[in-house]
Order: structure tokens, then C-alpha cells, then sequence
């Protein structure tokens, strides 16, 4: 039954995308954006990739999915270049599938963004130990076309420094189960300090995934960690909550810096946009 209601949300356009905000971990601005696919159901439900991934995964259909988000994702980001919204760039989730498809390097060619504001996001436990030469051309092929490659989950697969090397990859995303156990164990930290410096002994850009608490913040700055990801400073939301979340979070820190303006304080955010803790007190 569910793979036939997955191939019908296909073709009534049912996956929608969320979108998650990363932040640099020095100064907590803005520094991009993940795109996450949802599955609004008919029946009002909102699903996460648990709910369809798998069984997406055996019709075939996550390239499909792939492309959804990616075309939709362009179209959000543009309208919040519209708005003047300080966002650099957004990354979106690329299978391995989609990733050797012919054609999607064609297609790639059609879409219309500026760059250096797009990145693909591939799996570490299905990527890097099926890097051959076709994909390596694949990713120098990308890098042309000013799309960054980030590796996400890192550290729960069985990548090599050697990979590493081969790929090149702009970023690498600490999976949260690593970052997760930091605030009391030594050895975690020892860990991710090395993944951090083994990072950028190779100029790689390093994200933290599954920061929940601001005890994760400011051990992960202290750690030299570049790019902060999670619950603690933005859960996902919708396209359209975004402006009001960074207008927000934006007049927060300038009130905190003494930069603002303002007469009052400002106003609590409303329902929709209560999505994390108020980033200013962690500056």
C-alpha cells in the first residue's frame, strides 16, 4: 500500500521541502540553508524520510524526490533573494542514483542560480566507497558549474582520509551521533577535535549536525568547528517562516550587540515561528 501511495504523492506533488538554517560558529549569522524533504500526506499528516526513504528507495524513486526539492528549493531561494534575506546558499540531497544519472548534467545546465549559493549533499556510507573515475568526472563536472559537494553523516560510514583526498569535498557534516554524547565525554570531544582538524589540514569546511543545547554551541566553537546545524538555534520549518525567523533572530542580535535602534523590545515570536532558543544569549 505504501508504495503505491508513494507513487502517487509523486505525481500529485506531495513532497514538500522544509528547510533547516545552518550558522557559522564564531558569530552565529546566517551561513546557509538545508533543504529537507517532507511528505504532506492527503490526510493532513506531515511525514519525514523515515516514513517513505526506504520503500522510495526500492521503487526507484528517490532521484524523482531528489528533483522535486531541488527545483523547489531554487524557487524559495530566489524569492528570499527577492526579499533581501541574507542567506548564502542552499544545499540540497543528491542520491547516489541521481548523482549517476546521464542526464543530470543537462538538466543542471537549465536551472537558473547564481554560483556558489548551491550545494549537493551526498551520503558519506554510500558515496565515498563507490567513488570511480565516471563519478569523480561527475563531481569535477559539478564543481564547474560553481555547485559545492558536501559529504553529510560523516563519521558513520567507513570513508578514508584517501577518499577524502580523491573527493575534495567544500564541507563535511559531522552526523549527530558524534557531536550528540560532547558535553560529557572527554573522548568525544577528542574525537570530533580531530575530525575537525583532519578537516582543515585539507580545507574542508566542517558542520556540526544535532546541536541541541547551547552547551553544544560553545564547545563547538571552542572545538574550531566552522558551521553549526540544529534544534538548539533552528528546528526545520517552511518556506514561509523563514523571513520572520531571521528578521527576528536578526533584531535579537542586534539588541544584544547594542547596534539597534529600537525604542521597545521586541516582540515574542508567534507560534509559527518559535523554532529554537534565542541565538543572542549564546553570542
Amino acid at each position: 500500500k505504501t508504495a503505491d501511495e508513494i507513487l502517487a504523492a509523486l505525481e500529485q506533488r506531495e513532497f514538500i521541502p522544509f528547510y533547516q538554517l545552518q550558522f557559522r560558529a564564531d558569530s552565529l549569522e546566517v551561513d546557509g540553508v538545508e533543504t529537507l524533504a517532507r511528505w504532506a500526506t492527503p490526510d493532513g499528516r506531515l511525514l519525514g524520510p523515515d516514513a517513505f526513504l526506504s520503500v522510495a528507495e526500492e521503487l526507484g524513486v528517490v532521484a524523482e524526490i531528489d528533483a522535486m526539492m531541488l527545483s523547489a528549493a531554487l524557487d524559495d531561494f530566489r524569492r528570499w533573494q527577492t526579499l533581501g534575506l541574507n542567506i548564502p546558499k542552499i544545499s540540497v540531497n543528491v542520491s547516489y542514483r541521481r548523482l549517476s544519472d546521464p542526464a543530470l548534467m543537462k538538466h543542471l545546465r537549465t536551472l537558473d542560480f547564481q554560483p556558489g549559493t548551491l550545494s549537493f549533499e551526498l551520503l558519506e556510507s554510500i558515496f565515498l566507497d563507490q567513488c570511480d573515475a565516471q563519478i569523480l568526472q561527475r563531481l569535477a563536472d559539478l564543481r564547474d558549474l560553481g555547485i559545492a559537494l558536501e559529504i553529510d553523516d560523516f563519521g558513520t560510514g567507513h570513508a578514508s582520509i584517501v577518499s577524502l583526498l580523491k573527493t575534495a569535498p567544500d564541507a563535511l557534516k559531522i552526523d549527530r551521533e558524534l557531536v550528540k554524547g560532547i558535553v560529557d565525554s572527554t573522548e568525544q570531544r577528542q574525537l570530533l577535535r580531530s575530525i575537525i582538524d583532519i578537516g582543515h589540514s585539507l580545507g574542508i569546511c566542517v558542520v556540526a549536525e544535532g546541536v541541541e543545547t547551547g552547551a553544544h554551541v560553545g564547545i563547538l566553537r571552542d572545538l574550531g568547528c566552522d558551521v553549526l546545524q540544529g534544534y538548539a538555534l533552528a528546528k526545520p520549518m517552511p518556506a514561509a517562516h523563514l523571513a520572520d525567523f531571521i528578521n527576528r533572530q536578526q533584531m535579537a542580535q542586534d539588541l544584544t550587540r547594542g547596534r539597534s535602534t529600537a525604542k521597545g523590545p521586541v516582540a515574542p515570536a508567534d507560534a509559527s515561528s518559535a523554532n529554537a532558543i534565542d541565538v543572542s544569549s549564546l553570542l
